[in-house]
């Protein structure tokens, strides 16, 4: 468990850095998705079927917000009727206007569910998305999902019964492809079925998952998920509608297995440590219970380099080490040369010093004879420097 929260933590830490990356491509990858299922769907327009028109409609709509994505796949819905023929297109393009203005009037944020709705049945798992928006979502997030139902019913009804129709008769009439398109679309029961089982999940997930109860979401997946298997059971029976009854269960269980994905991204309360607070003011008493999430404290490391400072003496050769030995004595003896040759100069230079002051002294003090300081009057001169002071 402490490996997934960590995991969890660092996927939101990488979303967080890089949003402006992983939004395109998250985009681009449902475009793609989108416009692969509609065409292996309906397929008539060669040129849409193209892979390279696919994925350049798909880089755009990696740049457009996801409304434009919506009415990017109902253009060529669109496309691929008027191929089959030009009424069915006009048709389909009526109802999905209704739609699409029904959509913008109430849900106009819940563009994904109106494209993983066709999608998720496409996949064959059709209780992901209401158990998911049960979760995530609002109550109203029920119409946008049934919207995305009526599109492809819509496109089954299409597949199934107006092309059939239209290659019976070379000329059909057109009250004939008219009365056989809002037939097949408005009296099918199965369809009806499915918009009641995936309107009442959504609110179903929706209302648990608000509860204050302990494990309210787990529950409220487990409950949508069990409720739309019940409903679709028994609304065959009821209603005489043929179903895969292991296709009904098998999508029930993957929206349970969505739903607890979502939840642990989502939610991840950790009710073994819930605490209840009371307190009041002037007007109310308040009753709190606070729930923690999972959270794992992230170790700080530190890291310690001990690096050894000692410089390693590389090895070395018998002959490379004589050589060297050889080296430092010639160097050793060319220094102890280099000193006795400055010793000598600085000695040789003294002694011219030595020399010099003693032929200055000889010359400024030239020998006096014997005569010279016989005749000198030292009382006179004596007498003289008193008279002076």
């Amino acid at each position: 468990m402490t490996v997934l929260i960590e995991l969890k933590e660092k996927l939101k830490e990488f979303y967080g850095s890089c949003s402006g990356i992983v939004l395109p491509i998250v985009k681009f990858l449902l475009a793609l998705a989108v416009f692969r299922g509609i065409n292996s769907n309906l397929g008539y327009l060669k040129m849409l079927n193209s892979m390279y028109v696919v994925l350049i409609l798909s880089l755009i709509c990696a740049i457009l917000p996801l409304n434009g994505m919506v009415f990017l796949a109902m253009l060529v819905i669109i496309g691929h009727c008027f191929a089959l023929h030009m009424v069915i297109a006009g048709l389909a393009a009526l109802v999905l206007l209704v739609l699409w203005f029904l959509y913008l009037r109430f849900v106009p944020e819940d563009a994904p569910a109106l494209l993983l709705t066709p999608l998720a049945f496409w996949l064959h798992v059709p209780s992901a998305v209401p158990v998911a928006y049960g979760l995530a979502g609002t109550p109203l997030s029920a119409f946008s999902a049934a919207c995305g139902i009526v599109v492809y019913y819509m496109c089954e009804m299409i597949h199934g019964k107006m092309e059939p129709l239209i290659h019976a008769a070379e000329t059909p009439e057109i009250t004939a492809v008219v009365q056989e398109f809002f037939n097949g679309l408005f009296r099918n029961e199965e369809m009806l079925l499915v918009l009641i089982a995936c309107a009442l999940t959504v609110l179903l997930v929706n209302a648990v998952r608000h509860s204050s109860a302990d494990y309210a979401w787990q529950i409220s997946i487990v409950a949508g998920s069990v409720a739309y298997a019940v409903i679709m059971i028994a609304g065959s029976l009821a209603l005489d509608v043929q179903i895969a009854l292991p296709m009904v269960l098998i999508g029930a269980a993957a929206g349970c297995l969505v739903g607890f994905v979502l939840e642990f991204f989502l939610f991840g309360a950790d009710y073994t440590r819930t605490e209840y607070l009371e307190y009041d003011d002037d007007d109310y008493y308040y009753y709190v219970k606070a729930v923690p999430k999972f959270n794992v404290t992230k170790a700080q490391r530190r890291v310690t380099y001990i690096r050894n400072e000692k410089k390693k003496e590389p090895d070395l050769t018998d002959e490379e080490l004589d050589a060297l030995a050889n080296l430092g004595h010639t160097e050793e003896s060319g220094n102890s040369r280099d000193l006795d040759e400055i010793e000598e100069k600085e000695e040789i230079e003294e002694i011219e010093e030595i020399n010099e002051t003693e032929e200055i002294q000889e010359e400024e003090i030239p020998p006096l004879d014997e005569g010279d300081y016989q005749d000198v009057d030292y009382k006179s001169m004596l007498e003289d420097t008193l008279k002076d002071l």
